[in-house]
């Protein structure tokens, strides 16, 4: 078969967006929230905000904290290119972010 009727690879969902979306992380602990940042659509929303200061304030001092973090920097990534490449469940992860934020709003200072 020649190089013209070869069958191109159909893209995964992750392959379909660009890879300097909300995806770049430096130090474990200075990078963004990626799902919250996604479903918010800005990184200065206040839930994300908030998300953020749990993970400086509780999730940093604690070894399953900074365990968590690390495995949700590995792949969390995956997550904010879903969102981005399927806007359409933006509201749905908002929605399940809630309880989460709560929570959150309540073991910070």
């Amino acid at each position: 078969m020649s190089k013209k009727h070869r069958r191109r690879k159909k893209k995964k969902w992750h392959d379909r967006v660009d890879g300097d979306c909300c995806c770049i992380v430096g130090e474990v602990f200075d990078g963004p929230c990626f799902v919250a940042t996604a479903a918010h659509g800005d990184a200065a929303a206040e839930p994300v905000r908030t998300l953020r200061s749990y993970r400086d304030q509780r999730l940093a001092r604690s070894y399953p904290g900074r365990v968590f973090t690390k495995v949700y920097y590995r792949y969390g990534r995956y997550g904010a290119r879903f969102l981005r490449a399927f806007p359409v469940f933006k509201p749905v992860v908002r929605l399940a972010l809630r309880p989460l934020v709560a929570y959150a709003r309540t073991r910070i200072r």
